[in-house]
């Protein structure tokens, strides 16, 4: 599944938030390049891409398993 979002914060405030929520609340393994986070464990993976749009950042977050998990995220940002 695909999600995206426009918030008003910040990229490095977005995968900070991620690392948090992902790596250490849920225990997945995380990994940055760039302009992408990715976290995987328990059979399926999140990657998170941020890029800026204006005075917005554009969210796009693709995930196989984690779909819960990633709504409330998505919450959070």
């Amino acid at each position: 599944m695909v999600y995206e979002r426009k918030t008003k914060k910040e990229c490095k405030d977005i995968f900070d938030t991620a690392n948090d929520f992902f790596e250490t609340d849920l225990g997945l393994e995380g990994n940055k390049e760039g302009e992408c986070v990715s976290y995987s464990g328990g059979g399926g993976h999140v990657k998170i891409t941020c890029c800026k749009d204006n005075n917005k950042s554009v969210v796009e977050i693709q995930t196989r398993e984690w779909d819960r998990q990633v709504k409330k995220f998505l919450k959070k940002i």
